[in-house]
């Protein structure tokens, strides 16, 4: 009975954007044209004003939804990447941060697995876990201080499971990134398909 109350603490603590950018993106804009009328109807002058964040939300989630496919796509490309031996998921993961400008480097220290360097800010990486159903406060709290430790500006826990509500608390005060499901697909980038010949063999 501890689940749902948890699920309910957290999604109170969440703000009206953070829920609607987890929702599929139509959600947003039927909220935006609510809100338009309903502005309408009280002061026809400021319905636009009111309705333009919302509509500018609903295209990037809309933006970041067909980027990563359908929910079902992602779904399937999660379960690809948490059954990855550890040499082909973080060769993936190295690879989508090269493509975003980054030098990419292995780890000097057990905290941490790769060291990003951008614009001369260094992020430290963790990644490690990327089988774990559930990531807890343990590894979130070793990052914090590997990162106050050296030279970083920030760390991102990354993995293919979920984070605990304790360490989701732990991050939200600390320089560290939680980085999971989606986010992770949209990070790595779908499948390519092999041509059809290939597949009928």
């Amino acid at each position: 009975m501890a689940a749902p109350r948890n699920d309910t603490l957290r999604m109170a603590k969440k703000t009206l954007f953070e829920i609607l950018s987890g929702q599929p993106w139509w959600v947003t804009l039927l909220v935006a044209l609510g809100i338009f009328w309903l502005s309408y109807a009280i002061f026809p002058p400021i319905a636009p004003f009111m309705a333009l964040p919302f509509v500018l939300l609903a295209i990037y989630v809309a933006f970041k939804q067909f980027r990563s496919g359908p929910p079902s796509g992602a779904y399937e490309r999660l379960k690809e990447l948490r059954e990855m031996p550890w040499e082909s998921f973080s060769a993936a993961v190295s690879e989508a941060y090269r493509r975003r400008g980054y030098a990419v480097t292995p780890a000097d220290s057990g905290s941490y697995d790769f060291r990003l360097v951008k614009d001369g800010q260094t992020t430290l990486l963790q990644c490690r876990r990327w089988k774990v159903n559930q990531v807890g406060e343990g590894p979130v709290r070793e990052l914090a201080k590997a990162v106050e430790k050296s030279d970083a500006s920030r760390g991102i826990c990354l993995t293919g499971g979920d984070f605990s509500a304790p360490a989701r608390k732990l991050a939200a005060g600390e320089p560290v990134t939680l980085l999971s499901g989606r986010d992770l697909v949209e990070l790595v980038g779908r499948a390519k398909k092999r041509p059809w010949w290939f597949r009928i063999r």
